[in-house]
C-alpha cells in the first residue's frame, strides 16, 4: 500500500511538472488557452532569454574587457521588438 501511495505521489508531481512546463502554471488540469495566450507566453519566455543574454554579455565584457557593443545592440533591438509585440497582443486582448 505504501509503495502505491509513493507511486501515485510521484505521478502527480510528474504531471504537475509537465503541465507547468507546457502552460507555465501549476495545475492538475491544464486550462484551455487561446492561441494569443500561447503566443504571449512564448514571447515572454523569449524576452526573458534575451534579457539574460544581455546580462551575460555585460558580465563577459566586465570580466574580460571585450567589446560587446554590437552584440548588445542587436539583442536590445530584438528585446524592443518583442516588447512591442507583447504590447500589441495585450492591447488586442483588452
Amino acid at each position: 500500500m505504501k509503495k502505491i501511495l509513493v507511486l501515485v505521489a510521484v505521478l502527480v508531481v510528474a504531471w504537475l511538472g509537465f503541465n507547468y512546463m507546457k502552460t507555465g502554471q501549476l495545475s492538475l488540469l491544464p486550462s484551455a488557452s487561446s492561441p494569443e495566450d500561447e503566443k504571449l507566453r512564448s514571447l515572454e519566455a523569449e524576452l526573458r532569454a534575451v534579457s539574460s543574454q544581455i546580462e551575460s554579455a555585460g558580465r563577459a565584457a566586465g570580466m574580460t574587457g571585450m567589446d560587446t557593443t554590437a552584440d548588445v545592440g542587436a539583442l536590445t533591438a530584438r528585446k524592443e521588438a518583442i516588447e512591442k509585440q507583447i504590447a500589441e497582443i495585450k492591447t488586442r486582448a483588452k
